[in-house]
C-alpha cells in the first residue's frame, strides 16, 4: 500500500496532467451511453412503386368489340404512363401504347334521334344521328371505360384526374353517365369547353356512356395526373384514334404513321469555296506575288459543297482543290510587277528594282569618270 506522501505525490502528478491537457485543448474521452438510453427512431423511406404488370405493346391493333379500359394509367418503364388496358380476354389483359390502336365504333353504335328516344335530347334534334358507345356492354360494339386499379389507395394523395385536353373530329364528344333517375350526368363533354377534368379514385374500375355526333375519324388526347406518394406530382398525355362509323380501318393513319415532313436537302458551300481576291500578295510559296483576275474557288471535300457549280461566271472550269494544283510557276506578263515567282525564290514586293539598278550604276561610273578628271588635271606642285 502507498504511504500519504507517496499518494499525495500521485494525485499531484494526476493533477499536473489533467492540467495541462486542458491547457493544451486535448480532447476529453467520450462518456459511455447509458445502457438504458433509447436509439433515435429510424424513418424509413415508403418503396416506390414497382412495374410489376405486362409490358406493353406497340403493334397496330384494331379494335372494333369487346371490353377495353382504354384510358388507364400504370407505372411502367419506371414512369407514370396513360396507356391502354385491352381485356377483351380476360384471362389474358395486354397493354397497349394508345398510339397503336384504333377503336373502330361500327355503324352498330348508330343512334338515330326520334320523337320517341326520350333522355338523348341534350345530343341532338330528332333526324340526327349520334353514335353511341352504352355504359352496360353491347357484344356488337366497344365497350370503352378506364381503370386506376393500378394504383391502391395508399398510393396516391387524394384522386387521380382525368383530362380530355383536346378533341379533333368532325364532330363533338360528350360522355356521360344515367343518375337513378334516369337524367344524364355529363362526365367530359366537348362541347363545353376544353380542357375538361374528371376526378377518378385510385383503385377504380369505371364504365359511362360515350356519344360521337358525326362519323369519321378523331383523335382524343386525354391527359391523366395524380401526387404520388414518394415520387409526387405525375402526369402523361396520349392521343386516341376512334373510327366512328363504317370506315375502312387499313386507310386509318395512326398518330405515328403520320408522315413528318422531311427537310429538303441544303446545298451549302464551305467558306473556302467562295471566291474573293486577296488585295495583298500571298506570302506563301508557289502562288503568284500580284493577285489574279480570275480567282478560283478552292472545292470543298464535303458532298454538298461538290454538287454547287462555280459562282464565278469568270472561271468556268471546276475549280480543283489546292492540293491537286501543279508546283510549275506562274508567270503573269506586266512591266511593273516583276515576273516570276517560283519555289525556293522570294516573292515579289511589285517594285520596280531594274530602274533604280540602273541608275545606280550610271552614278557609280559618273563618280568614277570624275575622279579621274580630277586625278589627271592636277598639276604637280
Amino acid at each position: 500500500m502507498k504511504g500519504p506522501k507517496s499518494l499525495a505525490v500521485h494525485l499531484t502528478s494526476v493533477t499536473a496532467l489533467a492540467v495541462a491537457a486542458l491547457l493544451t485543448g486535448a480532447p476529453a474521452a467520450p462518456a459511455a451511453p447509458a445502457a438504458d438510453t433509447p436509439a433515435p427512431p429510424s424513418s424509413t423511406a415508403r418503396p416506390a412503386l414497382a412495374d410489376t404488370e405486362e409490358p406493353v405493346r406497340t403493334e397496330r391493333t384494331v379494335i372494333d368489340s369487346g371490353h377495353v379500359d382504354a384510358v388507364s394509367p400504370r407505372i411502367a418503364d419506371g414512369a407514370f404512363r396513360s396507356l391502354l388496358l385491352d381485356d377483351r380476354d380476360a384471362r389474358a389483359p395486354v397493354w397497349r401504347t394508345p398510339e397503336s390502336v384504333i377503336l373502330h365504333l361500327t355503324e352498330a353504335g348508330a343512334l338515330h334521334l326520334t320523337a320517341d328516344t326520350t333522355g338523348y335530347e341534350f345530343l341532338g334534334a330528332p333526324g340526327d344521328t349520334v353514335y353511341c358507345v352504352p355504359q352496360t356492354q353491347d357484344p356488337a360494339v366497344i365497350w370503352t371505360g378506364w381503370s386506376t386499379q393500378s394504383f391502391a389507395p395508399g398510393d396516391v394523395n387524394g384522386d387521380l384526374t382525368l383530362t380530355l385536353d383536346a378533341v379533333d373530329g368532325p364532330g363533338k364528344v360528350v360522355l356521360w353517365e344515367w343518375s337513378p333517375f334516369g337524367e344524364p350526368e355529363t362526365v367530359l363533354d366537348s362541347r363545353a369547353g376544353l380542357p375538361a377534368h374528371y376526378p377518378v379514385p385510385s383503385n377504380t374500375h369505371q364504365h359511362a356512356n360515350w356519344a360521337f355526333t358525326a362519323p369519321g375519324v378523331y383523335r382524343l388526347t386525354f391527359t391523366w395526373s395524380a401526387d404520388l406518394n414518394g415520387r409526387g406530382p405525375v402526369s402523361d398525355s396520349s392521343v386516341y384514334t376512334f373510327a366512328v362509323g363504317d370506315l375502312d380501318t387499313s386507310t386509318v393513319p395512326l398518330p405515328g404513321d403520320l408522315p413528318s415532313p422531311s427537310p429538303s436537302p441544303s446545298v451549302s458551300a464551305s467558306p473556302s469555296s467562295s471566291p474573293s481576291p486577296s488585295p495583298s500578295p500571298s506570302p506563301s510559296a508557289g502562288v503568284s506575288a500580284s493577285p489574279s483576275p480570275s480567282p478560283s474557288p478552292t472545292a470543298s471535300a464535303s458532298a454538298s459543297a461538290s454538287t454547287t457549280p462555280d459562282p464565278s461566271p469568270a472561271s468556268p472550269r471546276p475549280s480543283v482543290s489546292a492540293a491537286t494544283r501543279a508546283p510549275a510557276p506562274v508567270s503573269i506578263p506586266g512591266p511593273a510587277t516583276a515576273t516570276t515567282a517560283t519555289a525556293g525564290q522570294l516573292a515579289s514586293t511589285g517594285f520596280p528594282l531594274t530602274p533604280v539598278l540602273g541608275t545606280a550604276g550610271l552614278l557609280l561610273a559618273a563618280g568614277a569618270a570624275l575622279l579621274t578628271v580630277r586625278h589627271r588635271t592636277r598639276r604637280p606642285d
